[in-house]
């Protein structure tokens, strides 16, 4: 009976910014992480993952760009859904977890230039 820990940062400790709470998950089941913003909107926001392990290097998972719409990395493009950025929140379902998708996920948003 294999678990997955999925530890939820909230990007770089933006008091702007909340997610999901850290999330134990079964290998195979799903699990959606959200992240909304208070106060102002930011046009694009983004979901890394570091993965577990000691030389682990951080990753860009997704990013919402212009008009809202979710950009995946090519490694996350096939269990990683997401709608892009519906008002102030962008989630992202991991469908069928599997155990290399366990680590720390950060959410974090770009002020518009």
């Amino acid at each position: 009976n294999l678990q997955l820990y999925l530890k939820l940062l909230c990007g770089f400790f933006s008091p702007a910014l909340q997610q999901s709470p850290d999330t134990v998950v079964r290998v195979g089941d799903s699990v959606t992480l959200n992240c909304s913003q208070k106060g102002n909107l930011f046009s694009n926001m983004y979901w890394y993952k570091l993965p577990m392990g000691k030389d682990a290097t951080l990753q860009l998972v997704v990013r919402s760009v212009e008009g809202g719409v979710a950009e995946f990395e090519k490694e996350f493009r096939n269990h990683f859904q997401s709608n892009g950025t519906k008002g102030n929140r962008l989630s992202v379902k991991i469908a069928h977890a599997l155990l290399n998708d366990s680590g720390t996920y950060f959410c974090a948003e770009q002020d518009p230039q």
